[in-house]
């Protein structure tokens, strides 16, 4: 057992840097982000890992980047706009609002949304409270639920009604020609079913807390699944523990990482300082042996132009070429006998 334990932790040294690179360097950095703040309305103090659209590349992150409009703070989250009411950096929550229901009024949420979606996100792992309201339309009046009847939606065949639920209800909670049409996460502490009036609008104008982790955004970035380190309040998360087997795909997921993290810089590399250098050797190359070519044409051609010599006899005696008649060659032989 112990040649075992010995030779794994041999195999696993080399990858002691990269843990210091996972887990040290990333909280060293933030460390130094956490002097950046900025404010946008009534909310201020946005810091560390908020921050708001606009601000120095330094500060914050960018995934839990938050918009400024109307000095109201606005957070983009699952296809839905809430209004950002506080951030409690103690208790790493965030309190949002859907924009539709933030000012008391009747209507359905922006986007519907439930529990189980909300924490879906690695950034947002879990919520505060675990009620929501279930919005559902029916065809027909259920005289059952006329005092949780929404007016402004139902009209004509289509008659609205508003759930409290610890969960997304099942089929056959929901009767016959009703379909949910929409959900949205509440601050209620207990299941109800009160009457649609001025006490259930201001509940859903309080809007529902997220619990934001770091922790979780970096383990679902490198493959790796998160869990509770601690269920007190704030709810720390953690890592799940890795084993021997799992180095290698975690080793793989960090090469992914750092090489996608660099493609950028080397396209820009590559498009404005290789690319342009290349453009000029090729340019440059073509341009000389062009230049060449033409010499050696230039060269060739004078040299056709050169005058043929004349062949000698060993007399010094210019001697014709033979040619082909006997006749001719006879005449020849006899003028250079005598």
């Amino acid at each position: 057992m112990r040649i075992e334990a010995s030779a794994a932790f041999t195999s696993s040294r080399p990858l002691f840097p990269l843990f210091i690179f996972l887990f040290f360097i990333p909280g060293f950095y933030a460390r130094n982000l956490q002097q950046c703040s900025s404010s946008c309305g009534d909310l201020t103090n946005i810091s560390y890992p908020f921050r708001l659209q606009g601000d120095p590349a330094g500060c914050g992150d960018v995934d839990f980047q938050l918009s400024c409009q109307n000095n109201t703070a606005i957070l983009n989250f699952r296809g839905g706009k809430y209004y950002v009411k506080g951030i409690s950096y103690d208790k790493r929550t965030i309190r949002v609002v859907d924009v539709n229901l933030a000012h008391g009024t009747c209507g359905l949420p922006y986007k519907s949304l439930s529990m189980s979606e909300a924490t879906e996100d690695s950034r947002f792992p879990s919520l505060i409270t675990f009620w929501q309201a279930n919005f559902v339309n029916c065809s027909n009046t259920i005289p059952e639920l006329t005092d949780s009847k929404v007016p402004c939606l139902s009209g004509g065949t289509s008659h609205v009604y508003v759930n409290f639920s610890n969960r997304n209800l099942f089929g056959y909670e929901i009767p016959r020609n009703c379909k949910v049409i929409s959900r949205i996460p509440t601050s209620s502490e207990n299941e109800m079913n009160y009457p649609y009036n001025e006490t259930t609008l201001k509940l859903l104008a309080t809007g529902f807390d997220l619990r934001w982790s770091l922790e979780c955004r970096n383990c679902h970035t490198f493959g790796r699944s998160c869990v509770y380190e601690s269920n007190n309040d704030p709810r720390i998360f953690q890592c799940e523990t890795m084993y021997e087997e799992d180095y290698k795909t975690l080793l793989t997921a960090v090469i992914a990482y750092l090489v996608s993290r660099s493609l950028i810089d080397k396209a820009l590399l590559v498009r404005f300082i290789l690319a342009p250098l290349v453009v000029f050797v090729f340019l440059l190359h073509k341009c000389l042996t062009t230049r060449k070519k033409v010499g050696n044409a230039e060269h060739v051609g004078e040299l056709q132009m050169l005058p043929k010599p004349i062949p000698c006899s060993p007399q010094g005696h210019t001697r014709n070429l033979p040619s082909d008649s006997p006749k001719q060659v006879l005449i020849a032989a006899s003028i250079e006998r005598s």
